[in-house]
């Protein structure tokens, strides 16, 4: 699940206030579907994710929440993915085919759409960087995010630190 703090910087980087149909590629136990749902009436979420625990979960997220506007598909990305234009992409997971999944992102993304990544892996992050690049996204914005919560430690108390996030943003040249 995307930590609440690079999930904010995630959907802030996406621009939703504006959209209509975002596209969340390894979407998860749908954190990222579920609040862009929530806090987005307008927006008509596309969710892609392989995992069948994760489709489970996030089935079960969807229901708690009562949310009506996420399709769900269960499967691969990108050959499971409708083809249709988005106004927003989210990858949070590639499977192995990332070069596949930016190229549907550049192919499928309307000009002005947002397209946001997250990796936490350093060379997954450079090999993206690349491959947007080829395809044609001109502006891309990299940032590393960590994040470290407070934690009691006998009398005291340190920070204990999350996984650092790689968020890479980019929008479709008008």
């Amino acid at each position: 699940m995307t930590k609440a703090e690079v999930r904010a910087i995630s959907l802030d980087k996406l621009q939703l206030a504006t959209k209509r149909h975002l596209l969340d590629v390894g979407a998860g136990t749908g954190s990222i579907s579920l609040q862009a749902a929530l806090e987005h009436p307008q927006l008509q979420v596309t969710a892609v994710e392989n995992n069948p625990a994760a489709l489970e979960i996030m089935q079960k997220n969807m229901s708690h929440f009562g949310t009506t506007t996420i399709d769900l598909v269960a499967g691969e990305a990108p050959s499971k993915i409708p083809v249709t234009n988005y106004d927003a992409i989210f990858v949070g997971g590639s499977g192995q085919q990332l070069d596949e999944i930016i190229q549907f992102a550049y192919a499928h993304l309307i000009p002005g759409g947002n397209l946001v990544l997250n990796f936490i892996l350093l060379e997954n992050a450079l090999a993206a960087y690349q491959t947007l690049q080829e395809v044609g996204f001109q502006k891309i914005e990299v940032v590393d995010v960590s994040v470290k919560r407070l934690h009691a430690l006998g009398k005291g108390h340190f920070f204990k630190p999350q996984n650092p996030t790689i968020i890479m943003s980019t929008t479709r040249e008008e």
